[in-house]
């Protein structure tokens, strides 16, 4: 098997099937964010189903869509998805995506919460199918939109007070649970120790009532919309460990009063509210990173007018044949011809090579570069799904949607195997209760708690994404998930040219 690091990328050729990650990329400039449909952000006073309605106009379409190759007439959307936690998660996003009339073909990544949806204009719109994820607690939005990073850093700060709680009232719990494991039966007063379970029962409350908000929330609409997701078994546990230790502090003597499980209970949230803090940080460190990548074009441009002067429009408005000034700094907003000036552009968006190079009239320049010198008057050729970083950004997102082949046995297995958890839940329970039900409650929490299928519903994807937003952010735009996987079958590598060993810089 071998792998060959061409000058436009790397290709990955078993069989001559090619799977490549394309050319490197240098970050954004800082003024090169483009708003994808502000009507939709920025219309406070409008109901959220008037603001999704504004997104069937056919000239939005272009801000989050491209219309397919095919003679189909059919339109791919990207957009990004809230309040999804699991591989279970992106399977019900999927059917009920596929259950609209018009909606072609789905395909969802649980670790990116991004989708991209098949669709016909003449049998639907984007508020339709978008309305159907709503009615199943979940939230669409365009992707690329303005506000994503605020809301992904409101979502991690809320996140981070809910940690802290957790793990204050933790360590504070622990320590009131410590004299029961070090000490024999008998060495604490029935009232100290009665004491103790009071306290530890008063600090879970903020667990339960704060910490826990996600995960009641999210098995809450499990329930109500007939489905399963990985928080349901665990908002099981949590709230039967809850309830049984606090029979067991009000009723010392009572059938669950031999033992309280609140450390147990206050460590478990702890530990999952970690690990969904740290998916978050990767999901929003690899969300950064192909914004960067996704959002190079400004958001206005100079458009001469028919008397001379210049006038500042939206992108959106530009159109084939006019002629737009460039600034030094600035991206350009489409591919086009210079007409007037000489400068220097850095086109490692397509070429990877990140020496600039010289453009003066009559050369042409590409979307997504960027203008480092001179001022440039431009004639606007090709805009929007026609530039060539429009077919970039469309790789992009199609791979951080696809699925290698282990991810789709995940997601083929994922519901099934916590229905499977459920049953044995259930099954062990009812085993052990006619000997005893306190323990035959706990159980069955066991087996909640123990099968929770984080790694099964998480790791994959997220390995992956992670691995393809660190490439990103090294220059290295990564087309297809499934050549990760592949690339450790590679024993040979052949490269072609010197440049792709060489360094931008002379060194002894």
């Amino acid at each position: 098997m071998y792998i060959k690091l061409l000058s436009g990328g790397l290709s990955y050729l078993p069989n001559m099937t090619q799977v490549n990650v394309l050319p490197s990329l240098r970050p954004a400039s800082p003024h090169a964010v483009e708003s994808v449909a502000p009507e939709l952000t920025q219309a406070h006073g409008d109901t959220p189903q008037q603001r999704l309605e504004l997104l069937d106009a056919p000239e939005e379409w272009a801000a989050f869509s491209q219309p397919e190759k095919t003679e189909s007439g059919c339109w791919r959307s990207s957009v990004v998805f809230e309040g999804m936690h699991c591989a279970a998660c992106a399977i019900t996003l999927e059917d009920a995506l596929r259950a609209v009339p018009g909606v072609q073909s789905v395909q969802i990544s649980g670790a990116s919460h991004r989708g991209q949806i098949v669709w016909s204009p003449e049998l639907t719109r984007p508020s339709e199918w978008m309305r159907s994820v709503e009615r199943h607690g979940y939230k669409a939005l365009p992707a690329n939109d303005a506000h994503a990073h605020a809301r992904r850093r409101e979502e991690a700060r809320r996140m981070v007070w809910r940690w802290a709680v957790a793990a204050m009232c933790m360590m504070q719990v622990m320590m009131y649970a410590t004299p029961t494991y070090l000490t024999q039966p008998g060495d604490i007063s029935d009232e100290a120790m009665h004491l103790l379970r009071w306290a530890s029962w008063v600090l879970s409350l903020p667990v339960m009532f704060f910490s826990c908000t996600p995960f009641f929330s999210n098995a809450w609409r499990d329930l109500r919309e007939r489905q399963i997701s990985m928080d349901l078994p665990v908002a099981l546990g949590m709230v039967v460990t809850f309830v049984v230790s606090t029979l067991g502090t009000f009723e010392p003597q009572g059938p669950f009063g031999a033992e309280v499980f609140f450390d147990s209970f206050t460590m478990f949230v702890f530990f999952l509210l970690t690990g969904r803090w740290l998916e978050l940080r990767m999901r929003d460190r690899t969300a950064g990173a192909l914004e960067a990548v996704l959002n190079r074009l400004p958001d206005s441009v100079r458009k001469r007018q028919s008397d001379g002067t210049w006038a500042l429009l939206s992108i959106r408005r530009l159109q084939v044949g006019d002629v737009i000034e460039v600034l030094p700094g600035e991206a350009f907003a489409g591919d086009g011809l210079v007409l007037v000036g000489q400068t220097q552009v850095d086109e490692a968006l397509l070429t990877g090579e990140s020496r600039p190079l010289a453009r003066g009239e009559g050369d042409r320049v590409i979307a997504g570069s960027h203008n480092l010198s001179g001022t440039l008057q431009v004639q606007i050729e090709q805009i929007g799904a026609a530039t060539r970083y429009a077919q970039i950004v469309a790789l992009m997102e199609s791979a951080s949607v696809s699925k290698p082949a282990m991810a789709l046995l995940v997601d083929r297995w994922a519901k099934p195997f916590l229905i499977t958890v459920m049953l044995a839940s259930l099954a062990s329970a009812i085993y052990w209760w006619p000997t005893d039900p306190a323990h035959a409650v706990m159980v069955a929490v066991a087996v909640l708690i123990v099968t929770c299928p984080c790694a099964l519903s998480l790791a994959t994807p997220a390995a992956m994404l992670a691995t393809a937003g660190a490439l990103a952010r090294s220059g290295v735009l990564v087309r297809r998930l499934s050549a990760l996987q592949n690339l450790a079958l590679i024993d040979t590598v052949i490269f072609d040219k010197t440049g792709t060993l060489t360094r931008d810089a002379f060194d002894v």
